[in-house]
């Protein structure tokens, strides 16, 4: 008689087959043989994956790379995707490239002082203002920059801005990074001056603006003509005195640059009777202005006094405090070609940047609160800014900086926590450097999960958690690979990103193309890794942008459409299945457009798939398969809601049929059956013992042969004596199959 051996939940993942005789671990009770186009979900079961609906054609096409970038606004609706191509960026919001409608744009005026970011049209084109102007009528390319239509709507033009960043920067020597702070992106790329791309919309057309270089000084300018009346002037006075004064701003109180030094000489030393007059020209807007004073002539200037909403000072002979000096500027500091950062981060109201071709092991943070101000005095105080090269045995390379609870460190050969003060501040006098690891970082970008980073060890095959145990002093890290090994050797990982919501899944791109999954809850110490590839297609970016009440993963796909190479812009989508509404939430094709209007035959639009063969799903209902030509298909029945697109396979197969204990992996066995329990899916798959003995699981006769069931389900199977006991369960239709647990009746022999 055959029993039951039931697999009750698959949070493993898949399994590398060096542990296909791991009987006695927990992985092996929960893992997989093969997990291919499903995810593991975040409870222990496995969902087909959803498809990826095509978002647009990217513009760099088939001459260079393109990257993806998000800026994130706290209003998850309000984040913005970021294509990021050959010398231009263009942008994405809730699935839809951002578009103007060329008409509603202002008509360019000679007489209109034009400023970067600007947006007018013209002989019915387009153009963005690259340069402040005033009568420089487009198409002058050196103030205006034309957008291009959209192809199948000329009325509209395609929001982009130009960059200097070409398709070649992006993966040579290191990629181009992103690090927000507000509604500021910092760009860093050890061939570019650092950048900032600033979104300064505020209602109506968009309005993006590259600035470069980004400054180290202060923001605020110091005062113009600085001067000063001795009150005892020579010629016997004896003294030679000098005066610098600085101006602060009205929200911040940032301090600017000194004045250069007015020096007097042969001049007595003023009293309250006699005091020194010191005059300037007003700052835009400065609160207070500051003056500092050197009366011995060393050069040397120390604090005496504020000047406070005017433009003189009365030095009546204060002392000059000479543990206050003014800052000492760095105007130089990430200027030439090899002192251009490759990276930046925040932490503690400090911006960071880190790597230059000249150092590249040393960490540059700006002064406490000023993201832009690098100065620093001397004496030294704690809020000026820091430099710090972590000394290594080796010549270490820096990777990333890593903002967690402390300051994370990622080097080529190790990794490294900033612990800072007594207190975790860090300071120019108080870093305090330790090594923690050495397994070291490749370039591909961490992902933050929770309090963990996850990161791609040195050589790029291995992905590894990094946290903070409960005593803030210590450190683990551990090999989130090595149950799936067989994922990733031979292989690098080019990309993490992480998904919190649905399902807690980090996705990785792998250097041939294909996309892993890796559903990681580290507090329940689950991870389980799957994999995922697309009909004619290779994986070559991804980002992960929140948007409602999910995260949305887009990626960049590179395909082959009629012998030309594309990159496509596709989205994953939401994979929660409406069981009143399935016609519209069981989105499983990829590269996936969709008609919803009046009931037909013919679906038009597809030119994105010329020639390709392609699966729909209309009003719910399987049909084809279908070959795209002249950017259309015919359906075999009218219908009204079609989704149209590439067929996805999804496979499960199960690990061998084994117990710790137990005799059962040496004899022969026969399954003559398997119940499923399966939630909010559609019959339509195929199941059997190999691939090569499939049957179609049909419902039974009295049964509704559409819509989704949440039931336990016996599959017929073809049954013979094997070795193994495995059971495959394959999905090629667009439909959804979830699967809670497997139960295959197993007899067996001797």
């Amino acid at each position: 008689m055959a029993d039951p051996a039931i697999q009750r939940n698959f949070a493993a993942g898949e399994l590398a087959p060096v542990l296909h005789a791991r009987a006695d671990t927990v992985k092996y009770a929960t893992g997989l043989r093969t997990c291919r186009n499903f995810m593991v979900r975040k409870e222990g079961g496995v969902s087909n994956r959803p498809g990826l609906p095509f978002v647009g054609k990217a513009k760099s096409g088939a001459s260079g790379l393109i990257k993806l970038y998000r800026w994130v606004f706290t209003a998850a609706d309000d984040s913005f995707l970021i294509e990021a191509g050959d010398e231009y960026f263009r942008f994405y919001q809730n699935g839809a490239r951002v578009e103007l409608v060329i008409a509603d744009l202002p008509a360019w005026g000679d007489s209109i002082v034009y400023v970067v970011g600007d947006l007018v049209q013209h002989d019915d084109i387009a153009y963005y203002c690259i340069l402040g102007h005033t009568n420089q009528e487009p198409p002058d390319t050196t103030y205006w920059y034309p957008l291009d239509a959209d192809a199948a709507d000329a009325t509209l033009a395609i929001y982009e801005i130009p960059t200097p960043y070409t398709a070649g920067s992006f993966d040579s020597p290191g990629p181009l990074r992103f690090a927000q702070s507000g509604a500021v992106i910092t760009i860093t790329h050890p061939g570019y001056a650092p950048a900032e791309l600033q979104n300064l919309t505020a209602g109506g057309d968009p309005r993006w603006v590259l600035v470069s270089p980004v400054l180290t000084d202060p923001e605020i300018d110091p005062p113009d003509h600085f001067n000063w009346t001795p009150g005892i002037p020579g010629p016997s006075g004896g003294h030679t005195l000098a005066y610098v004064v600085t101006a602060a701003t009205e929200e911040t109180y940032e301090e600017s640059l000194p004045t250069e030094p007015v020096s007097i000489a042969d001049v007595g030393m003023p009293t309250e009777l006699t005091p020194d007059v010191l005059t300037w020209d007003a700052v835009a807007g400065a609160a207070e202005y500051y003056v500092y004073m050197d009366p011995y002539g060393n050069g040397t200037f120390g604090f005496i006094g504020v000047a406070t909403g005017q433009t003189t000072f009365n030095n009546p002979g204060l002392a000059p405090d000479f543990e206050n000096t003014p800052p000492i500027p760095r105007s130089a500091l990430f200027t030439g070609t090899n002192n251009f950062p490759e990276m930046s981060t925040f932490y503690q109201q400090r911006r960071l940047y880190g790597y230059t071709h000249n150092k590249p092991s040393t960490v540059w943070a700006s002064r406490t609160g000023f993201r832009n101000n690098f100065t620093i005095r001397s004496p030294i105080q704690d809020d000026d800014a820091v430099t710090f090269t972590p000394a290594t045995n080796d010549l270490a390379v820096l990777r990333h900086l890593v903002q967690l609870k402390r300051l994370v460190i990622l080097m080529d050969t190790g990794e490294w926590v900033v612990r800072g003060d007594s207190d975790g501040v860090l300071t120019p006098t108080a870093i305090s450097l330790d090594q923690e690891g050495y397994a070291g970082a490749s370039r591909a970008f961490p992902a933050i999960v929770g309090n963990r980073v996850l990161f791609v060890q040195a050589r790029g095959s291995v992905v590894r958690d990094l946290t903070f145990s409960s005593d803030i002093a210590l450190v683990d890290t551990r090999d989130l690979t090595i149950y799936a090994s067989h994922l990733v050797n031979g292989f690098t990982i080019t990309r993490l990103d992480f998904q919190q919501v649905p399902h807690s899944v980090v996705w990785a791109v792998r250097s041939d193309g294909v996309l892993l999954g890796l559903t990681y809850l580290p507090e329940q110490d689950i991870w389980g890794w799957h994999r995922h590839d697309t009909a004619n297609g290779l994986v070559e970016d991804i980002c992960v942008v929140p948007e409602g009440d999910a995260d949305v993963l887009y990626v960049v796909v590179k395909r082959t459409i009629l012998g030309e190479t594309v990159r496509y812009i596709e989205r994953l989508a939401d994979r929660e299945i409406d069981a009143a509404d399935v016609a519209h939430t069981a989105q499983f094709l990829d590269s996936m457009l969709t008609y919803d209007d009046a009931a037909t035959t013919d679906i038009d639009g597809l030119d994105h798939l010329e020639g390709e063969s392609v699966m729909a799903l209309a009003d719910g209902l399987v049909q084809g398969p279908f070959t795209v030509s002249g950017g259309a298909i015919t359906l075999d029945t009218a219908a009204s809601l079609v989704h149209v697109g590439l067929a996805v396979t999804a496979e499960l197969e199960t690990l061998d049929l084994d117990v710790q204990g137990s005799t059962v992996r040496d004899k022969r066995k026969r399954v003559q059956g398997v119940s499923l329990l399966i939630e909010r899916s559609a019959y339509g798959f195929e199941g059997g013992p190999d691939r090569e003995h499939l049957t179609p699981q049909r419902p039974d006769f009295w049964k509704p042969t559409t819509g989704v069931v949440s039931e336990r389900i016996e599959m017929n199977i073809t049954t013979r004596w094997r070795e193994d006991g495995r059971v495959v369960i394959r999905q090629t239709s667009p439909l959804p199959l979830t699967v809670l647990a497997v139960m295959p009746y197993v007899e067996v022999g001797g």
